[in-house]
């Protein structure tokens, strides 16, 4: 709803819905790639381990039953339907604000920017996300207000940074303060290109 309020289409949120169905019913047929994901999303590192240790096998009933599980939280207690969606290209992120250089009160990043540095899949080297928009929620994700898009630039001193979103402190409020006064006191922010 908060999406579709921020002016997303319905499209496009059937699209994403429909990946997402997809993408269970790929882990259900054991597909050894989705249900490391599928793992991983869940946070189930000790299955993920023994998923690559040994064989798609060894966990191939207890994926069958987190799959049926989770086709069961998407109908909540009064059997009306949760969208829960598996978005592939997010991460879950610190924030941080973007420190005042020596002589400059204003910070490196515009209003409007943010820096991301992430760990990539697969290999684990660290890459920046540049020139694109990304979408940033905190959870719990309540108000339209919640959501913010920024342009993600490149910081090279910032470059040391991984896992990191830096908010601009530019403005009338900070960037992360437009997200339910989000105050940087070791927040988690979900970020989405």
């Amino acid at each position: 709803m908060l999406l579709h309020t921020l002016g997303i289409s319905e499209e496009t949120l059937l699209a994403k819905q429909s990946q997402h169905l997809t993408f269970l019913q790929d882990v259900y047929k054991c597909d050894p790639r989705a249900a490391f994901q599928f793992l991983s999303y869940l946070n189930q590192t000790e299955l993920a381990e023994k998923l690559l240790l040994d064989g798609i096998e060894s966990v191939s009933s207890t994926l069958k039953s987190l799959v049926k599980q989770e086709h069961a939280r998407m109908i909540n207690k009064r059997n009306e339907q949760k969208c829960r969606i598996l978005i592939p290209k997010s991460r879950l992120l610190f924030g941080v604000c973007d420190p005042m250089a020596k002589g400059d009160s204003t910070g490196r990043l515009k209003e409007g920017e943010c820096f991301i540095r992430i760990t990539q899949d697969g290999d684990g080297r660290a890459r920046t996300i540049i020139n694109t928009e990304v979408l940033v929620t905190r959870n719990p994700c309540l108000h339209p207000g919640d959501l913010q898009k920024f342009k993600a630039v490149d910081v090279p001193e910032y470059s040391h940074l991984v896992d990191c979103i830096v908010f601009t402190t530019r403005g009338k409020r900070p960037s992360a303060d437009l997200m339910s006064g989000g105050d940087l006191d070791g927040d988690k922010c979900r970020f989405d290109n």
